[in-house]
């Protein structure tokens, strides 16, 4: 969902969005983008429409007023600069590192609300010297890939093997990966869960993985279903996954308004969601909102009255007490 973050409005207002999350205990959120100035001038020259004043993007004070939560994770959009659609850029590894470091830096400014995941396209030779520096001199506090925007094929021997690297220094520093594994192939599912699970987690020590929108790229359709039944299956079945903390990011999947060419679901839809929740079990579900497509409590409503969740369900969703 590379352009979603730059083509929606959020429509609550601050105030709403602030009484409706302060009623309540404080929440997390695990899916709010953050774009540099320097990225958003690059992609509004590339005639991407922005539909707020820049700072709903790129200012974390605006941004915290927005959301209106406990805490937010922060995503670093560096991975779009090798993106092959986003055009290529001679100085991409210094852009790579500017826009980490700005997301960084956004972070410093309200530690205690936030945290920083570090981007880097896993396919890059620079991509581990950058999660280190991102560890190291800019103490973010985990990593996103984005296997979409980056084509990763887990299929291909060389980007199983540059992916595994990533998983491996994610093990062995302790920093949670936000995993965006679609990567659009009409053939994506079973064999990639298969390869992630066989070929990459087995043999790691305990990672805490969370795969970002259900699995897919948005909504909630067959494709998804698909992925849930393989992922499920193999949960069942494979007892190596165990010793990993895998959740599923709930972002950018209960839409009640098309976004960015994924249409909005429908109520039959709405009702199968809930069951695949149930069925996933509400320990696996991560609470996110793909910040700005919806805010904290525009998302929180749309589980209650959409997909018809309890309130003790939601209260799990949601980690509250």
């Amino acid at each position: 969902m590379i352009f979603r973050v730059l083509a929606v409005l959020v429509s609550i207002s601050a105030f709403a969005a602030s009484a409706a999350i302060k009623a309540a205990e404080p929440i997390s959120d695990g899916h709010v983008h953050i774009l540099s100035p320097e990225l958003i001038k690059i992609w509004k020259g590339l005639g991407i429409p922005f539909s707020r004043a820049d700072e709903y993007y790129s200012d974390i004070d605006v941004i915290l007023r927005n959301t209106a939560v406990g805490r937010i994770d922060l995503i670093s959009m560096a991975h779009v600069y090798s993106a092959e659609d986003f055009g290529g850029f001679k100085n991409e590894r210094e852009l790579v590192e500017r826009e980490n470091s700005f997301v960084a830096t956004a972070r410093d400014k309200h530690p205690r609300k936030t945290r920083a995941l570090c981007s880097v396209d896993a396919l890059r030779d620079y991509a581990l010297a950058e999660l280190e520096r991102c560890r190291t001199r800019l103490k973010m506090d985990g990593i996103k890939l984005h296997h979409n925007a980056n084509q990763v094929y887990l299929t291909v021997p060389e980007h199983l093997a540059k992916v595994k690297l990533v998983f491996e220094f994610a093990a062995k520093h302790k920093m949670p990966i936000l995993l965006h594994f679609d990567n659009s192939h009409r053939r994506f599912g079973k064999p990639d869960i298969d390869l992630l699970a066989g070929s990459i987690l087995k043999d790691l020590g305990p990672v805490e993985l969370r795969i970002a929108h259900f699995g897919t790229s948005g909504g909630f359709n067959q494709r998804t279903r698909a992925f849930l039944n393989a992922f499920i299956e193999k949960l069942n079945t494979d007892p190596t996954l165990g010793r990993h903390k895998i959740t599923f990011d709930i972002s950018a999947v209960a839409l009640d308004k098309d976004s960015e060419g994924v249409r909005k679901l429908t109520d039959d839809e709405f009702a199968v969601l809930a069951r695949y929740i149930r069925r996933l079990g509400l320990e696996r579900i991560s609470f996110g909102t793909d910040y700005p497509l919806y805010t904290p409590a525009e998302y929180e409503a749309i589980l209650r009255t959409r997909v018809g969740l309890t309130e003790k369900e939601l209260r799990r969703v949601l980690r509250r007490k």
